[in-house]
């Protein structure tokens, strides 16, 4: 595999793990669990609302990483089919750096670790060399009786 392609999916291994798990363990907790979890943490937060309205922006966040984990796993899809399957290197590079971009925005900028490994990707596949077309321009003109 090539270095894009491991970075493509380093990064979305660990969209979700931490993306992911944040936005199922968020969704499925109660106010209760909620206040015995995060009033040690976010005290000051507590104090100036309500329970149920700091789990509701809790909860809205953890939305909006499944929503972003989503286009994530789109993303990098097909990316990765379009560097192995078709060899397509500079498509792919818009869309790791779209990855990025989408990783950015839909985790409002708490995320930027894991969208330096797809602006990685995408750096990667645009600093690619294509050897295989230098071989075969070689290999055709030897056969042509040029020098090799």
């Amino acid at each position: 595999m090539s270095k894009a392609k491991w970075s493509g999916w380093i990064g979305m291994v660990l969209a979700l793990v931490f993306m992911g798990g944040f936005s199922l363990v968020i969704n499925q907790m109660t106010v209760q669990q909620f206040e015995e979890i995060f009033q040690s943490a976010f005290p000051t937060v507590l104090k100036q609302m309500t329970a149920e309205a700091a789990l509701a922006q809790f909860q809205t966040l953890g939305a909006w990483f499944g929503f972003t984990l989503l286009a994530l796993l789109i993303l990098v899809s097909v990316a990765t089919m379009l560097v192995r399957y078709r060899n397509y290197r500079k498509q792919a590079c818009v869309l790791y750096f779209l990855t990025g971009v989408v990783t950015l925005i839909g985790s409002q900028m708490i995320a930027f670790p894991i969208a330096f490994c797809f602006f990685l990707a995408a750096g990667f596949c645009f600093l690619h060399r294509d050897d295989r077309h230098k071989k075969k321009t070689t290999d055709t003109v030897s056969k042509q009786g040029g020098v090799a």
